[in-house]
Parts: structure tokens; sequence; C-alpha cells
């Protein structure tokens, strides 16, 4: 046996890791999660829209093709975004993320009413997540759910005209 056998077979098992870490829908549904709260705070329409279903719907009736103009209204809000996810709990096989948020936002009009309205929320917030079964990393986001989460039924993203409305 030469040495180049040697590294290949070496070789073998750290590709079989790498293929199950890279594969596993519960590490992908994390990793999904994750990129969601991260474009949020960035308010990245494009990193947003590859990880909405065009299905999406929610309790507010917004649908997927409102979240730019809602990222941009977030801009208006507060400039300074960052939302992070606290003490989430994963359901990989139903595609359920359970979890606080808490947001840390500054530099706007609104960015007190968007802290405030997360500490608010007793409620954990529920992120409905699909995926095509034969690829594991093809987690989109078909819903969110919070009944503490108080959207003004007048607000439609895009139009946003005034802070006082949130």
């Amino acid at each position: 046996m030469t040495r180049r056998h040697i590294l290949l077979i070496a070789f073998i098992p750290l590709l079989l890791f790498a293929a199950w870490h890279y594969l596993s829908p519960a590490r992908q549904l994390r990793s999904a999660q994750k990129q969601l709260l991260t474009a949020i705070s960035e308010k990245d329409a494009k990193a947003c829209m590859k990880l909405i279903h065009p299905d999406y719907s929610d309790q507010w009736t917004f649908t997927a093709s409102d979240w730019p103009a809602i990222l941009q209204d977030l801009r208006t809000l507060s400039p300074i975004l960052e939302i992070t996810a606290v003490d989430p709990r994963y359901e990989t096989d139903q595609g359920v993320v359970d979890t606080g948020l808490k947001a840390i936002a500054g530099g706007g009009p609104g960015s007190d009413t968007i802290e405030s309205r997360a500490v608010r929320a007793k409620e954990p917030t529920r992120f409905l997540w699909k995926r095509q079964p034969w690829r594991p990393w093809s987690w989109q986001l078909v819903s969110i759910q919070n009944p503490d989460i108080d959207i003004p039924s007048d607000y439609r993203p895009g139009r946003f005209s005034s802070v006082p409305s949130f």
C-alpha cells in the first residue's frame, strides 16, 4: 500500500463526516433560521427572497412579494437593527422553529417602538419552514406567527406614511 492509498483511506471518513454535517436537515434548518434573521437585520431583500417560499402568507396577510417593501420600511423605521433568536426550539420533522426574538434598534423614528414590541411579546414567534425532501438545504419560510406582535391593520408594505401608526 502506497502513501497515496493511506491518505485516500484516511480522507474517506472525513468526507463522509462533512457530507453528513452538510446534508443534515436539522443543521440546515438552523442555518436557514440564522440566515433569515441576519437578512432581516441587514434589510437585505435579495438574501430574504432566497429564503421566502413563493406561497408565503402570515396572520397579517403579507405575502412573499411584500417582503422587499417590508424591509424598506424597516430601513426607514430603524436603520440600525439586530434581531436575534432567544431560546429557539427546532422541530425539524415539522419544519417549525419556535423562538423568542430580541431586537436592538437605533437611528430611526421607530427604533424604540420596535424594541418595545419585541420585549412585550410573551409568546414565542413561530417560523414555519418547508423543504424539498431530496434537498436538505432547500428550507424556505412559509409563514411567521405570533399573536403578540400587533401590526396595525391599515399598514401596507411600501406605503409607509408615518411612525405613529406603529
